[in-house]
């Protein structure tokens, strides 16, 4: 069974990390043959904003990521530079969300030499457990069909008025990429009970591992989810009067 971690981080924390995202994420795009037409952009790597979730192999080493995006007040969503081309009305609603905490699930890549495993879904289950921490409220993207439906099973729907149900074609006429928004970051109530147990447990124990079967093959996932230093330390105080209960 093959083993991943799969970790969130600051992006300004580990630029190191972050250079190498963009190098798996450049190789992915060349490999779609879509390079020429999307041009990742890099100033997310400076962002404090930015969360950075990434799955790491052993030997392999990363073979995922996707990054959150915190919408800034005076640095537009990567979402509204792509779609407000094609739909203006996406200005408006993002301008709507952003007072209330939004962000923007991006980025998303996942290595050919450790695809057909799920991770996809597994990064985006990460980033929205970790939602809380970060404050959100909403949650939007612009994410390719493929992924659509990973994205669905967490509480995203497309946004009406955009393109065609929420579709629209980009970046290349082969490839059509859904806007979505999850409208409840916070309690998750349109998500199946069974998933809205996993995101919770995730939620409340960042820190943990579990056996996982996204697809055909099991993993064995280890998720270093923690952002939140004060959370740390109510888990250390939690781990210590256990600890001088036992004794």
């Amino acid at each position: 069974m093959d083993k991943i971690t799969i970790r969130a981080f600051r992006a300004v924390d580990e630029p190191e990390t972050c250079h190498e995202f963009l190098q798996e994420h450049v190789r992915v795009l060349a490999d779609l043959g879509v390079d020429s037409v999307v041009k990742p952009d890099t100033s997310w790597m400076n962002d404090p904003g930015t969360t950075v979730f990434v799955a790491e192999h052993p030997e392999l080493g990363l073979v995922a990521g996707i990054r959150l995006e915190y919408a800034w007040q005076d640095r537009p969503l990567r979402m509204q530079t792509c779609v407000a081309p094609m739909a203006p009305q996406v200005t408006p609603l993002l301008n709507e969300l952003q007072p209330y905490g939004n962000a923007e699930l991006c980025g998303l890549w996942n290595a050919h030499r450790f695809a057909g495993r799920g991770v996809p879904w597994l990064l985006i289950k990460a980033a929205i457990a970790c939602a809380s921490q970060l404050g959100l409220s909403t949650v939007v993207t612009f994410i390719a069909e493929y992924v659509a439906p990973y994205a669905e099973k967490v509480g995203f729907s497309p946004i009406d008025g955009i393109g065609q149900n929420g579709r629209l074609v980009y970046p290349i006429p082969a490839i059509q990429t859904w806007a979505m928004a999850l409208y409840d970051a916070t309690t998750l109530s349109n998500v199946n009970s069974v998933i809205r147990k996993d995101l919770i447990s995730l939620r409340v124990r960042p820190r943990q591992f579990r056996t996982e079967q996204p697809k055909q093959s099991e993993l064995f996932v280890v998720y270093d989810l923690l952002l939140d230093q004060q959370m740390v330390r109510g888990f250390e105080a939690v781990i210590e009067s256990r600890r001088l209960f036992a004794a």
